[in-house]
This record gives structure tokens, sequence and C-alpha cells, in this order.
């Protein structure tokens, strides 16, 4: 271990918002490489976080016009597009150590993915689902008055996503982050407290270990609506938890795939169709739900879908250059060299399979397989299978077992085939279509998972 990496171990976190209140006691909680100091949460803080954040809401929250606060979350965020901003360069240092991803990625994809939630891009999310913003401010409809965001932390920037909702309805925020990634909601938090600290106040960042029953039940008991995030278990465990009555959103584990046709597979397009998944796929190391588990080509083309792999495989490799993979557990070393010494296996056996690799490392692994047509899940840390198909109009049939798992393809078809693709696609499950390139960057008017993202935490009111 380097001199710098035992001086980073050492450094301590503060990754809390709670406006108003002074936490009684602290504690280092390890956490990757760094450690965090937190407040103890207790049900009596949680409590007293829940009051103060909701009574901010009726204070000054619900006075303030849609249109305002949007443009002050879009300016909040618009700091994390200067290489100079403070809380940026801080998450730079810290979010490595914490979550894993290499300093590369932190340093360029946060700022990439952040960079939809504009002026215009919240005000078209406003527009697309409720008309003007000014609807938001009539008193026949109404946000919750908390809603409580149980966040996964898998990629930094999702809670932005979430906690934009919530304001917009003029609803406050409890934010539970996740142990994956406790610092960047906080940070975000004190971004919005530089442009307007009134808004701020109806914000608060609490992080506690899941399962703390009497903690979450004095968070689940006030909240009016819950965002949840996270697997299976973390999402049945949440929904048990909220109370009869409230708005509950969930968003569980989802696969995506993308597609390309023939005629986009010539020599001219090759470079930039491969190095887009390319792309895709490298972007936090697959670990997001709009991550593509696997690629489809269609034969046909002026280039063979093996053509593709290969280009594919060298696209990786110049993204793995310039934003390195971040670091493996054992059990994901282990899960990628299984599906390695899979392929291995049949390639050796003559089947139809062909394993392109990084050499000397896990970095990123490309699968051709034209025996095993049907969608299956990837490992993540960039592995991903290419499998040619003779018509992408079969696609949805070999994606249809996973339909309640579907979600984003990121496709390369011709607009005149693209709505027939596109209607089939939806019939069985998938919720975006999207361009190939685009797949990890969602405009905040996407429907995640299909649903409204305003409208879902709206009720009528007199």
């Amino acid at each position: 271990m380097s001199c710098s990496r035992r001086r980073r171990a050492k450094m301590t976190v503060q990754q809390w918002w709670l406006p108003g209140i002074e936490p009684a006691a602290f504690a280092d909680v390890p956490s990757g490489e760094t450690a965090l100091h937190v407040p103890i949460a207790t049900p009596e803080l949680v409590r007293e976080t829940a009051a103060r954040a909701v009574a901010a809401r009726r204070r000054s929250l619900s006075r303030m016009p849609a249109l305002h606060i949007a443009n002050v979350l879009a300016e909040a965020v618009a700091k994390w597009q200067d290489h100079s901003y403070r809380l940026r360069r801080y998450a730079e240092a810290l979010l490595p150590e914490i979550t894993g991803y290499s300093p590369a990625m932190i340093r360029h994809g946060l700022p990439y993915l952040l960079s939809t939630f504009t002026s215009d891009g919240l005000l078209d999310l406003i527009r697309t689902e409720v008309g003007d913003p000014s609807a938001l401010d009539e008193r026949a409809i109404a946000g919750p008055e908390l809603t409580l965001h149980i966040l996964a932390g898998n990629i930094p920037a999702v809670p932005v996503e979430t906690m934009v909702r919530a304001l917009l309805v003029k609803s406050a925020c409890l934010v539970k982050p996740s142990s994956r990634d406790p610092l960047f909601p906080a940070l975000f938090a004190r971004s919005i407290a530089e442009v307007d600290p009134q808004l701020a106040e109806a914000v608060a960042v609490l992080w506690w270990k899941g399962g703390k029953r009497a903690i979450e039940a004095a968070a689940f008991a006030r909240a009016d609506a819950v965002i949840a995030y996270g697997g299976a278990e973390a999402i049945a465990a949440a929904r048990q938890q909220a109370p009869p009555g409230a708005i509950f959103i969930e968003h569980g584990p989802k696969v995506s795939f993308a597609a390309i046709a023939r005629e986009a597979l010539t020599h001219e397009a090759l470079p930039h169709i491969a190095r887009a998944a390319a792309w895709d796929v490298s972007l936090f190391d697959q670990q997001g739900c709009v991550s593509p588990h696997a690629v489809y080509v269609e034969r046909g083309g002026s280039l063979s879908p093996i053509a593709f792999a290969t280009r594919l495989a060298e696209e990786l490799a110049a993204i793995d250059r310039t934003l390195p993979r971040g670091r493996l557990s054992m059990d994901e070393a282990a899960q990628v060299q299984s599906a390695r010494a899979a392929a291995e296996m049949q390639e050796a056996a003559g089947r139809r399979v062909t394993l392109f690799r990084s050499q000397q490392t896990t970095a990123w692994t490309v699968i051709f397989d034209a025996e095993s047509l049907a969608l299956s899940l990837s490992c993540l840390n960039r592995v991903v299978r290419v499998i040619p198909v003779d018509d992408l109009t079969d696609v949805p049939g070999f994606v249809r077992p996973l339909g309640p798992y579907l979600q984003s393809v990121g496709v390369a078809v011709p607009e005149r085939r693209l709505p027939a693709f596109a209607k089939a696609l939806e019939a069985v499950g998938v919720t975006r279509i999207c361009e190939l390139g685009e797949m990890q960057r969602p405009a905040p008017s996407w429907r995640h998972d299909g649903k409204a993202n305003l409208l879902g935490l709206l009720r009528g009111a007199e």
C-alpha cells in the first residue's frame, strides 16, 4: 500500500445533512477503504429529523412556486459541472475509496450522468406529466408531506433523480443512503443549501445500518410516501414497513440489453456503433439497471456479428485505458473468472463460442455466443455477451422469460424498422428504448420502470 493510500484510509467523512439538529453522538463506521463519521441514528433522532423537515415544508417549500424549485435544483446540479467546485472535488477524492469505482470513473461519470438535470430538463419533466409548472402550485393537487427515500447506492447520481421528483411536488425528503454510497446524497443536499437554504431545510440525509427495526419504524411511520431502490429482499422489506395508505414506489432489480440491426453493421458505422456499446457497458462498471447485459446483433449486414464482437473488445480495451474498472471483491473476481472459464470450455469443445478478454486482468470480457440465444444475466463488471440472430424480430421471444425484469434497450436500428421492433419489445415488458450509447443517461422525464415520476406522488386535495 502506498503512503497516500495509508493517509486516505485514515480520513473521516461527514456524510449527513440534518438542518437545525446537533446530533448527540457519533461513530466512525468502516466503509470501503475509508471511515464514515456518522451520527448515531436513534428512533428519537429520526423522529426529530422528520418533524423538522415537515415543518420546513409547511413553512416554506409548500409556498414556493414549482418553477422556482426547478431552477434551484438545476442550479444546484449545475455546480457539479464545474471542475473546481469544492464539493465535487471532495466527492472525487472520497467516492473512489467508498464505492470502489476508479477515480477517473467518478471524475468523468458523475457529471456526465447529472448533465441532463438542467432547467430545460426539469421543465420538460414537469410539462410531460402535469403541463404548465403552475399546475403544481394549485391547491387541487398536492404531494406527500414527507417522502422517505431508501437508496441502493450502486450509482452515485441516482439520489438526484429521486430527490428532485419529491421536491418538485413540494414534499419534504428524508433520505436514507446506502452503505455503498453514504456520501453523495448529503453533498447534494449541501449544494441545494448553497442555492436556497430554505428549500434545503426540507431535506434530511441520515444513514443507519439497514435492518434496525426501531429506527426504521420511526422513519416509515412518518412517511406519506416511500421511494425504494434495491434488490428484491430490500424492496420486500420496505414494502412491508410502509404505512397503510402511503404511496409506495419501488425500483427493484432490472435487466437491460442492446440490439443492432444488420443495416447498422457497415465499415463506416462500426467504430461508432462499437464505441457506443462499449460506453454503455463500461460506465459505472455495468452496475446500473440501465447497463446492457448482452448485445443482440443481426446477421446479414456488410459485416458479421463476430466482426462487431472483435471491435467491441477493442473499444472496451480503449475505454479501460482512460476509465479503468473499479476494484472487485473476491467473489466478484471469481464470478468473472468463472464466466471466462465456462466460455473457454465451450470454445474448446467446438461450440460456437469465442472469448475476447483483457490479458493479465479481469478488466473486460466479451463472450461471442451463438449457442444460447436467451437473455441471461451477466456477472457484471464489464462482462457482456454478443449474441448473433438471424432476425431482430426474434429477439422479443428470446428475452420474454425475463419480462418482469426488463427495462432499457439501446438500439442501432433504422427508423423504418424501429416502430414495429419497439412495439414488440414493449409487449414483452421493455419500458425504455433509446439510442445505443445513451443507455446510461436517461432524461429526467423518463418513466423509470414505466412509472410516472411526479404523477405517482400527487394526490387530489381540496
